[in-house]
């Protein structure tokens, strides 16, 4: 009975197993990357590890290997108290593998009355593993780290890992006392570590496989290593994510998710939902657009990478994916802020068509609402909206500074947007003085359709040189605000139109 279990637990981990190796291979991640057969990336990867088992990289393996992987020296730098429960953990289970679950190979071969005595070393490394399940649930419950949530999984693991060496414990405390009691304890502890051996796979567990293999990947790889082993290697990350939530606690944006209540502008929730999101899951359209939302937020300061115990290169990760959503999914205003320069960085990295497609895309949906700004000789008359624009522009305080201009244009000719270009009339429609003088003047099209109010770098230079104390910068964040709500407004009054005419209503 016992061996049939065995079997059965050892069929699902391999199958388990499969699955997700077969996985890294099989799926990718953004939208610029080389369409690739599996079988074309597993031989690729298979190069890779010859050229790296014959060169100088070789060292750097066997670095990482001793230094972050057994050691695990890159947790001990951040958190010395998670960094004890990691250890207790990792060293209580490896002896337990070895003189235990493994004892019939390794231990009755060097004592032979092992069956026959109380065997402290198994106490000792079951009380390491119960003191680091002890860590665990203080960092949960009492200390209550910053932003490290408790999923379902988590407390099943905990549970499972109470169990199996609880049981273990009192199996061996009975084994010279009560054979009844033996045999109980047996089944339960026999049962339990089959039950997290067939779980393993699917579990966050996983982790204890695949971490070691994201740090000797990094490690060994760069920006000039083959893009399908790059391809692999991001996917393998998924797996290897821990979710310690690390990379949450110093996210330089996470603030949002506390005004927001957004998870998925943490990075570690973002982890989460892209192991759904690579395997083509139907996360429906709501799902979608919370990613999108978070994912925009990430500002690349490439903290969640220096920081992530598991050597995943995030910045990359979120590069690729918000690549793939833009090319994809809806327009975006963020495209035509200062989100993009670090895409404008990586810009050499894509094709000139994949690179302007989606900024043309959410330049068109902004300025659909505002055709009068491409037409420079028509006529504007200045109707009711106009008007009633003019009145409803001083949203904040700070805006409302707008009528103190007097056409200086002191902000336009310190401009670094308007200095980048030749013709900026042409490239902007209109200069930074020319959006605060027809806001004056209410002139609403121009104002919310013009490309200067989307360049704009936010750089302050024209509020500080503003002789009149107007809040230039401050304005135009503003005005990006009702234009976006505008060209919303507009988007959904056309949808519902469309919709009338094919239904006739």
């Amino acid at each position: 009975m016992y061996s049939i279990l065995l079997y059965i637990a050892l069929a699902v981990f391999g199958i388990g197993l499969i699955y997700k190796v077969s996985g890294w291979f099989r799926f990718s991640l953004g939208a610029h990357v080389p369409n690739m057969t599996a079988v074309a990336r597993l031989t690729a990867a298979c190069k890779g590890l010859l050229s790296v088992a014959f060169s100088p990289k070789l060292l750097t393996a066997l670095r990482v290997l001793l230094v972050d992987v057994l050691l695990q020296n890159h947790i001990r730098k951040q958190d010395t108290l998670r960094w004890v429960m990691h250890m207790l953990l990792y060293a209580g289970f490896t002896f337990l593998l070895f003189t235990h679950a493994l004892d019939k190979v390794i231990v009755t071969s060097l004592y032979e009355k092992y069956y026959l005595a109380l065997n402290p070393f198994l106490l000792i490394a079951g009380t390491m593993v119960i003191a680091g399940v002890a860590v665990a649930l203080c960092r949960r419950f009492i200390l209550k780290v910053s932003r490290l949530n408790t999923s379902a999984m988590d407390a099943y693991l905990l549970i499972l890992l109470a169990v199996i060496i609880l049981s273990g414990m009192a199996m061996e405390f009975t084994k010279l006392t009560s054979y009844t009691h033996y045999q109980t304890f047996w089944d339960i502890h026999l049962t339990a570590c089959l039950v997290g051996l067939a779980y393993l796979p699917f579990s966050k567990m996983f982790h204890i496989l695949t971490t070691p293999l994201s740090l000797v990947a990094n490690a060994v790889m760069d920006g000039r290593s083959d893009p399908a082993n790059i391809q692999t290697r991001q996917i393998m990350e998924l797996d290897a994510c821990m979710h310690c939530t690390n990379c949450s606690k110093r996210c330089s944006v996470a603030a949002a998710y506390d005004r927001l209540g957004n998870d998925k502008i943490l990075p570690s929730e973002r982890m989460a939902f892209l192991k759904e999101y690579v395997s083509h899951k139907r996360l429906g359209a709501r799902g979608l657009a919370t990613i999108q939302k978070g994912i925009y937020l990430c500002t690349n300061c490439d903290r969640c990478t220096v920081i992530c115990p598991a050597g995943i290169n995030l910045r990359d990760m979120w590069f690729n994916v918000r690549e793939e959503m833009i090319q994809r999914q809806p327009s975006v205003a963020l495209m035509l802020t200062p989100f993009s320069y670090y895409r404008g960085l990586k810009r050499p990295a894509l094709a000139p068509t994949q690179y302007n497609q989606p900024l043309q895309r959410a330049k068109e949906a902004l300025a659909a609402p505002f055709a009068q700004v491409a037409d420079t000789k028509a006529v504007i008359p200045l109707s009711a909206a106009n008007s009633q624009f003019k009145k409803a522009a001083p949203l904040v305080g700070r805006t409302g500074t707008y009528a103190f201009c007097f056409t200086c244009e002191n902000c336009s000719t310190v401009c670094p947007v308007v200095g980048a270009h030749d013709d900026p009339q042409q490239a902007l429609d209109l200069l930074p003085h020319q959006i605060i003088r027809s806001m004056n003047l209410g002139l609403k099209d121009l104002v919310l359709g013009s490309r200067m109010l989307w360049y704009c770098l936010t750089c302050y230079q024209c509020q500080e040189h503003c002789p009149q104390g107007v809040k230039v910068a401050d304005i135009f964040y503003e005005l990006k605000n009702l234009a976006v709500m505008e060209a919303a407004d507009f988007a959904g009054s056309k949808n519902l139109v469309g919709h009338a005419s094919k239904t006739g209503h």
